[in-house]
This record gives structure tokens, sequence and C-alpha cells, in this order.
């Protein structure tokens, strides 16, 4: 993550403070340069398990677990 918050924006660091931590956390960092900016997002982010949106994939929710398992009735039912 490290990587990732020294090359964005200040304006982007504090958005992702915003989102994966706090509005307050990021109106305290407002004011930092952009290195401390990024290790202190980093260490805030770090223990909430946030990522930038383009590397969230889908919630597993969304997905079944395993597809459904046909049994012989489902055949003979289907065959009626």
């Amino acid at each position: 993550m490290r990587t990732y918050l020294g090359r964005i924006t200040k304006a982007r660091i504090l958005e992702a403070v915003r989102e994966g931590v706090s509005i307050d956390a990021a109106d305290q960092m407002a004011n930092m340069k952009k290195q401390g900016m990024a290790e202190a997002a980093e260490q805030l982010l770090a223990a909430t398990g946030w990522l930038p949106a383009l590397m969230r994939t889908p919630q597993a929710a969304q997905e079944p677990a395993e597809p459904p398992q046909a049994t012989p009735d489902t055949y003979s039912v289907a065959a009626e």
C-alpha cells in the first residue's frame, strides 16, 4: 500500500482515509506534507483492510460458493 499511497495525490489520500477510516481522521491529516500524509494513511488503513477501488473484487456473498448439486430425483422430475 505504501507504493500506492506515495504515488497518488494528497486529495486521493484524504479520500481513501475518509472512506476507510473516518472523515475526522482525514481532516486531521489535511495540512500534512504528502510523504507524512501517505505514511500516516498507510498506518491508519492497514488495520481496516481497505483497498483502492481498482483492486477490489465483488464480495463473495454475491457469488455462490459452489454450483448446486444435481440429484437423481432432480433428473426424474425434470423428465416428467
